[in-house]
């Protein structure tokens, strides 16, 4: 029995003191609607800088501190509790303080945080930034200098300033150097020397520092001399291309001669030019199974016998005829479904992809080349759509069917889209047709664009002569392909690659 109670006894000690140890509940903290408007951020003046306002409203007491109140005078710094029904509906009172920032005299911007705090809570913060007074400038006119004369010259870049600055020249060191004024502090002159040139035409740059190496102003300097600039180092031309053309950029009389005379499949049309222009060839169709390559030597005619020369040389490559290869259109397609336009059905047939009302396709990986794409199965009210898109400024090229006839459309607007190109009409739309997007190349890295529909040329352009200059030889075609209006099967297209030069 002795036992028995004092078993009791320990199990009521054990409750007294698990009770005792009973946690206390933690006290609720009361809610607050703070309210307050003003931006995120705000840019003030160095000096006279204007007063700006907050409007506040809370259902607490509110207090409004900055966390370097030396540099401004707040208004109301604190203020009463509103209703707090009357807050959540946009209703309570108002107070609206103002706070005017003292002129900042140092030369570097400082950074201040005006907050905005009720009842404890983690208080609302803007970020007020006041520029310093440190400035450094150029005259414009001497920020686009003229070209600097061959046979050299002094150079004067006037700096205004109430700071360390210094200069330095990044490109073009061999012929442009600083004969003084490569460190400073307040205004001051640097002082440049272009030594004579000689030779070809030559480029270099200064850049400005401020107190803390950053750089304010970079200034591009040109010196005269013998130019001879060509649009690219070799012209492409397709296998049934009989002409291509290269703009050249020269202050010079230059001629172009082959760089082996056995290459009688091409000839040179602009022999001898003066001055800008363009080098021009023609070409014999290449009825062979391989690619043509030769050269050209484009080299300008001194004025005086003994004169600077200046040369470069162009490849000339021509491709030889690929032979197309048929990709059919299956349910792997799918994938390629754009939801974000596709308001109808896309469905895998025997034949392709079905097409019931408005859908289409998104594939921006596809290689370069030419594509002849073929539907069937057309509805009479169907609108077929074509879109491949190049470059970053997302130039397209739109090539549609519907009511039987063709329309060409690009995205740069049709006043500025290539001339010259037709349409087609009078289309049987109960009959497949074939849409052809064909690419030749086109002198220096551009392309020949050719628009067909059954076979039928519906013109073509140059993508170097036109806004549509993004579409480049060799770039990744991104396709979109599909129907706006009825039905349609997209059964598949014909690829042909690129000569691999």
């Amino acid at each position: 029995m002795k036992r028995f109670i004092n078993i009791l006894c320990a199990a009521a000690a054990l409750v007294i003191g698990l009770q005792g140890c009973k946690q206390a509940e933690p006290e609720q903290m009361d809610s607050v609607d703070l309210r307050y408007r003003v931006s995120g951020s705000l840019e003030l003046a160095a000096t006279g800088a204007r007063p700006f306002s907050l409007v506040v409203t809370s259902s607490k007491p509110w207090t409004v501190r900055s966390l370097h109140p030396d540099w401004c005078i707040i208004s109301d710094e604190e203020g009463n509790a509103s209703d707090p029904e009357l807050v959540k509906v946009g209703k309570g009172e108002k107070t609206t303080l103002t706070v005017q920032y003292y002129d900042n005299t140092d030369l570097d911007d400082r950074i201040d945080y005006i907050e905005i705090s009720s009842n404890g809570w983690t208080p609302k913060k803007l970020t007020v930034t006041q520029k310093g007074t440190a400035y450094l400038e150029i005259p414009a006119a001497e920020l686009t200098p003229e070209m600097i004369a061959g046979a050299g010259e002094e150079i004067l870049v006037h700096i205004s300033s109430n700071q360390k600055w210094s200069t330095k020249v990044n490109t073009g060191k061999d012929w442009l150097t600083i004969t003084d004024g490569e460190t400073g502090e307040g205004d001051g002159v640097v002082t440049l020397n272009a030594a004579n040139n000689g030779g070809e035409i030559r480029y270099a740059s200064l850049s400005i520092f401020d107190r803390h190496d950053k750089k304010v102003y970079t200034i591009n300097y040109t010196q005269d001399g013998v130019q001879l600039d060509l649009e690219g180092e070799e012209m492409m031309v397709a296998f049934d291309g009989t002409e291509a053309s290269m703009k050249v950029v020269s202050n010079a009389k230059w001629t172009a001669v082959k760089d082996n005379e056995a290459d009688t499949w091409f000839t040179i049309t602009t022999p001898e030019v003066t001055g800008s222009g363009t080098l021009a060839i023609t070409l014999e169709p290449n009825d062979t199974p391989n690619p043509r390559v030769g050269g050209i030597i484009v080299r300008t005619v001194p004025e005086e016998e003994d004169g600077f020369v200046l040369e470069r040389r162009v490849a000339v490559k021509q491709a030889y005829e690929v032979t197309p290869v048929w990709v059919p259109i299956d349910e792997s397609w799918l994938q390629y479904v754009a939801s974000d336009w596709t308001t109808g059905k896309v469905t895998a047939v025997a034949n392709g992809l079905s097409f019931d009302g408005k859908g289409r396709l998104h594939n921006s990986k596809l290689p370069f080349g030419t594509y002849t794409f073929r539907w069937s199965s057309i509805s009479e009210d169907a609108k077929v759509r074509h879109w491949i898109v190049y470059g970053s400024d997302d130039t397209e090229m739109k090539f549609n069917l519907s009511g039987g006839k063709t329309s060409l459309e690009f995205n740069k607007g049709n006043s500025e889209a290539p001339s010259g190109l037709s349409s087609v009409s009078g289309l049987d739309m109960s009959q497949p047709h074939e849409f052809t997007y064909k690419f030749d190349p086109s002198g220096a890295l551009h392309c020949k664009v050719t628009f067909l529909i059954d076979g039928i040329s519906l013109g073509s352009f140059n993508s170097s002569d036109t806004v549509m200059k993004d579409v480049l030889w060799n770039a990744t075609t991104d396709l979109y392909i599909g129907i706006e209006t009825g039905k349609a099967i997209l059964e598949g297209y014909w690829y042909t690659e690129p000569v691999a030069w």
